[in-house]
């Protein structure tokens, strides 16, 4: 597989003395694997990072190395330079260039699709499987060694956004940057304990709040579940116990398109998940969300009943679009 010239985007890194690396709100492992292995790479060089996310770190990726260092405010003057991973805008990191009057560059490392123009040098490959692929094939040119800590934050990172490696976006060059990552020592066993191997009880209850609600379209195409904040509250959950919810609905044995409608933050987040008939991303992106062809996800205004009958109106019209 071909890869977008990275060499741009290096040359920018290594430039500026200090950088600011943000990711998108809500994040996963990609997000923070990716953003803490290009932190602890430029860090290697001498450089100075600050690591952003609104959001802050989810509970099951506080095993990555230098984790604590997040921080959920920006600093009072930022560094000349803003990299944001694994988002296809800034906006999706909940920021804009207008919170960094002062900043000179602005670089995109990504691998989803997006309409927007890029702000300035970007390393964009919607083949890519992860985030982390990218930050990956950025190390030889930064001249960055991979070190384990590194290697763990990578290795995080393809392994979440592959469902280890099950996802049909794993391709050949997947396993054989794993096959690196592992031998320059990702902690295989941490990421797998923490990510997969245990569930929180509130989480657990969570799901079951959520399966209560399982709905299916008339042809049983399409399932979705709905959490609202007062099944958060009747268990003591946080949104950060959603994760994985969305799989447990596309499961269903006929289901093509699956989604999850959960009340966050003050927001309707939807989930969407595709078994590969419908592209996801793009129906995301008619309400102003994004993604993966199969999976994506956005938010809506308004209530949860008409998030829902616009959502499962536009699935239900895409599904009868493919016959």
């Amino acid at each position: 597989m071909s890869r977008p010239d990275a060499r741009p985007v290096a040359e920018t890194l290594l430039r500026y003395p200090a950088c600011l690396i943000a990711t998108h709100v809500n994040p996963e492992g990609d997000a923070i694997g990716s953003m803490l292995g290009l932190a602890l790479a430029l860090e290697g060089l001498g450089k100075a990072v600050i690591c952003y996310d609104r959001h802050g770190v989810p509970e099951n990726c506080r095993f990555l190395p230098t984790w604590e260092r997040v921080v959920t405010e920006l600093p009072p003057t930022p560094p000349p330079l803003v990299v944001y991973v694994d988002a296809d805008r800034l906006e999706r990191c909940e920021l804009s260039v207008a919170h960094f009057p002062d900043a000179e560059t602005f670089v995109r490392i990504d691998h989803h699709t997006s309409s927007a123009p890029d702000p300035g040098p970007a390393l964009v490959d919607t083949h890519a499987a992860a985030a982390g692929e990218l930050i990956f094939a950025l190390l030889p040119l930064l001249g960055a060694p991979l070190t384990p800590a590194i290697a763990t934050c990578l290795q995080t990172a393809l392994m979440v956004d592959t469902g280890r490696f099950s996802y049909t976006n794993t391709t050949p060059t997947t396993h054989r940057i794993a096959a690196e990552l592992v031998a320059a020592g990702a902690d295989v066993p941490t990421i797998v304990d923490w990510i997969w191997g245990s569930v929180k009880y509130e989480a657990s209850r969570l799901l079951g709040a959520a399966l209560s609600t399982l709905r299916r379209g008339a042809d049983g195409r399409v399932a979705w579940a709905v959490l609202r904040n007062e099944d958060f509250a009747s268990v003591n959950a946080t949104p950060e116990d959603t994760e994985g919810i969305i799989d447990a609905v596309r499961a269903v044995r006929g289901v093509e398109v699956a989604a999850l409608f959960s009340e966050k933050r003050g927001t309707i987040r939807v989930s969407l998940r595709s078994r590969g008939h419908v592209d996801v991303a793009a129906l995301a992106r008619r309400f102003g969300g994004g993604g993966h062809v199969k999976a994506a996800g956005l938010t809506c205004d308004g209530t949860m009943e008409q998030a829902i009958c616009a959502v499962i109106g536009a699935i239900e019209q895409a599904l009868d679009a493919e016959g």
